[in-house]
C-alpha cells in the first residue's frame, strides 16, 4: 500500500505554483500579487504568503513584502552559471556513483535509461524522452548516496528545468543529448572514470552553448 501524504493548504499552493513557474505557465519576470493569488485560489493570504515563503528559499521567486513576489529573471550570466554549476555538482555525483560498491546497478540503470531515451525518441514522444534524460542524471545522484549533495542539486536544477521549458522551442538536439549520455555510460561501462568525467563536461558545455547561441540567434532575427 502506498503512503498517504497529507498536504496542507500552503504544500499544494506550493506545489501548483512551482510547477506553473518551471513549465513556464507563469513567466519569468512576472508578479505574484497576494490579491490576486487569492483571487485564484479562493482563499486567505496566509497560505499563500507561506507558499510564497518556500519559492523564494528555492530562488524560484524573489518575495516582495506585503506584495508577494516576482518570478525569478534570468540574463546570460545567470545560464552560464547554471549550466557550469550544473555540470560541477553532476560530475559529482559521477564520481561518488563510480566509487559506490553496486557500481553494476548503477551501470544497468543507466543502460535501461537509454534504452527508454531511445524509444522515446522512435515514438517521437519528446516529453517522455526529457523525462528519461533526466532520469539519466538522476540514476547517478541516487548511487551518489549523499544527501547534501543531492540538495545542493535541487535549487539549482529548478532555475535548469526552467531554461529547459522556456527555450525547449529553441533548442532541438534530443538526438545529440541521447548520443552524449550514450558515450558517458561507454566510458562509465569501461570504468574509465576520466574519461566518463570529460564527457560529463562537455556535455553541459555543449548544452549551455547551444542555449546561448539559440538566443541570441532568436534576438537578432
Amino acid at each position: 500500500m502506498r503512503d498517504i501524504v497529507k498536504m496542507t493548504l500552503a504544500d499544494q499552493i506550493y506545489t501548483i505554483l512551482r510547477e506553473d513557474i518551471i513549465s513556464q505557465k507563469i513567466k519569468c519576470g512576472e508578479k505574484l500579487t497576494l490579491k490576486a493569488l487569492q483571487e485564484r485560489f479562493d482563499i486567505s493570504s496566509t497560505p499563500i504568503r507561506e507558499a510564497i515563503k518556500r519559492l523564494s528559499q528555492e530562488g524560484l521567486i524573489d518575495h516582495i513584502t506585503n506584495i508577494g513576489g516576482k518570478v525569478v529573471e534570468i540574463n546570460e550570466k545567470d545560464i552560464i552559471e547554471i549550466y557550469d554549476f550544473c555540470s560541477l555538482l553532476d560530475v559529482a555525483a559521477l564520481k561518488l556513483a563510480l566509487k559506490n560498491s553496486h557500481v553494476d546497478d548503477v551501470i544497468e540503470h543507466l543502460k535501461k535509461s537509454i534504452e527508454l531515451q531511445e524509444n522515446s525518441l522512435k515514438q517521437g514522444n519528446i516529453e517522455s524522452f526529457k523525462l528519461h534524460s533526466d532520469d539519466f542524471h538522476d540514476i547517478l545522484y541516487k548511487y551518489a548516496n549523499n544527501s547534501k549533495l543531492y540538495d545542493a542539486s535541487l535549487k539549482i536544477r529548478s532555475l535548469f528545468s526552467i531554461l529547459t521549458n522556456r527555450y525547449q522551442n529553441f533548442v532541438n538536439v534530443e538526438t545529440v543529448v541521447l548520443n552524449e549520455h550514450k558515450n558517458i555510460f561507454e566510458a562509465i561501462t569501461a570504468k574509465d572514470s576520466d574519461r566518463a568525467v570529460i564527457l560529463m563536461e562537455n556535455h553541459f558545455e555543449h548544452a549551455k552553448n547551444y542555449l546561448l547561441e539559440n538566443i541570441r540567434n532568436n534576438l537578432n532575427s
